[in-house]
Order: structure tokens, then C-alpha cells, then sequence
């Protein structure tokens, strides 16, 4: 499998939903704190989301480096941010996001990624988390919303928020209300096998890029610098 080339950043959709003979064999690839981490769910459906998430990323690090996924090794900076062990001698940067039954992996060369998931659900607490997480122009603008039209105008905010934290590594020691997320304003940029063309805006030196990779899902990518090309894939066991 080819390294994403200069400039270019490769997202994988992931179904959740796989057999369980895969469901066991991506647990066997887990590390043994990835395992312990996967069996503090409280129920099933969410160990092996946790299990197929992760065992599908150590899959596709293993492709691009020719290498057992168990084999594979991390490292973690102050803040939780995982990346390959430099024992690997590989530029790779990548991100993992999931949600319901699907996950998205950024992976990039020679640069920090930021991805996030949201399934679109309809709840009665977005509002109050506005509130206590966005900025007061957010706010105002999500005001003049209701319905779903409220909720996916959330969930851009929140999934932008959340992927430009990632990128940077600096896990929630930003507040989420400390800055503001502007509002898309560049001409779509297409991105094959998404439902729709997803927006890209900049943000101080930054490129958020708003993703929609299946019905009912709302994602974002962040990553520094600009003039990225972004191509989409469907990982398969």
C-alpha cells in the first residue's frame, strides 16, 4: 500500500459491524492495555466497537509498513495523543473517530491530523451544551435553528471543534469556547464516495474540512497548512 503522498491525506471509513471471527482476530492484534481498555465497557456493543476500531487502525498501519498489526507499537504524549513508536522509523500521523456503527482514520505523512464522528441523533441537550462548551456567536447562530437543522449545525460545530483539538494534541486543555469556528465561506471540495461534497474553511494556518461518509453521520478532519488533497477509502477485513 502507497504512503499518502506530500499534501495528501487518506480517510478511512470503517463499519463497525463486522463477524465475530473478525471481531477476534482484531482483538488478538490489540496490545494488552488496548484489550483491558475494550473490557472496561459496561456492554458488548461497545467492546467491540472499541475492538473493531482499533484492530481495523493497527490493520491499516500494518498495510502501510508491511507489518503485523500486532507488531506495532505507540507512544503517547502528555495529553493521551497516540503515535507510532518512533522505534518504527515511520512518518505516518493518524487520528481515529467513532460513533455508532462506523469509525473514520486520517492518516497523513509528516503531519498531525485531527478527525472526529458524530451520528446524528435528535436529543434535547444539545442546547444546554452549546451553552456551556460554544462560543457566544456560535450560540447565537445555532439560535436562529430548530429542529434537525439544529442538530447538524451542532454537531459541525462540535465535530470542527473536536477534530482541530485532536490535531493539535492538546486534548480539552482549550476550552471548546475559547475559540470560535468560522462559518464555511470556501466553494465545496469534493471528496469521491462521500453523500455530499464536504466544506473546507481556515482557521489560523489551519484547514477544517467538514465530512459526510454515510447518511446520518456528520464528521470533520482538521490539519495544519492548506492546499490538502483528501481521498476516501472503505477498509475491508
Amino acid at each position: 500500500m502507497l504512503l499518502p503522498a506530500e499534501h495528501e491525506v487518506h480517510i478511512w471509513c470503517v463499519s463497525l459491524k463486522v463477524t465475530p471471527e473478525t471481531a477476534a482476530r482484531l482483538y488478538a492484534s490489540l496490545s494488552i492495555d488496548e484489550q483491558e481498555r475494550s473490557s472496561r465497557f459496561h456492554f458488548q456493543h461497545d467492546q467491540q466497537h472499541f475492538v473493531v476500531a482499533h484492530g481495523a487502525l493497527r490493520d491499516l498501519l500494518g498495510r502501510y509498513l508491511a507489518l503485523q498489526p500486532a507488531r506495532l507499537s505507540y507512544v503517547y504524549n502528555a495529553f493521551g495523543k497516540p503515535e507510532l513508536s518512533p522505534v518504527l522509523g515511520s512518518r505516518l500521523r493518524f487520528n481515529l473517530s467513532h460513533s455508532a456503527d462506523l469509525a473514520l482514520i486520517a492518516i497523513a505523512a509528516n503531519v498531525d491530523v485531527g478527525i472526529d464522528l458524530e451520528a446524528i441523533r435528535e436529543q434535547s441537550g444539545y442546547a444546554a451544551i452549546a451553552q456551556q462548551f460554544f462560543a457566544a456567536t456560535e450560540i447565537q447562530q445555532l439560535d436562529r435553528l430548530q429542529g434537525r437543522g439544529y442538530t447538524e449545525a451542532f454537531l459541525r460545530y462540535w465535530t470542527r471543534k473536536e477534530a482541530y483539538l485532536k490535531a493539535r494534541g492538546d486534548g480539552l486543555t482549550i476550552p471548546l469556547d475559547s475559540f470560535t469556528i468560522p462559518q464555511a465561506s470556501n466553494p465545496p471540495y469534493a471528496l469521491p464516495g462521500c453523500q455530499t461534497p464536504e466544506e473546507s474553511v481556515r482557521m489560523e494556518g489551519w484547514s477544517l474540512y467538514d465530512l459526510q461518509p454515510a447518511p446520518d453521520y456528520l464528521g470533520a478532519l482538521a490539519i495544519e497548512g492548506n492546499g490538502w488533497g483528501l481521498k476516501q477509502y472503505q477498509w475491508m477485513p
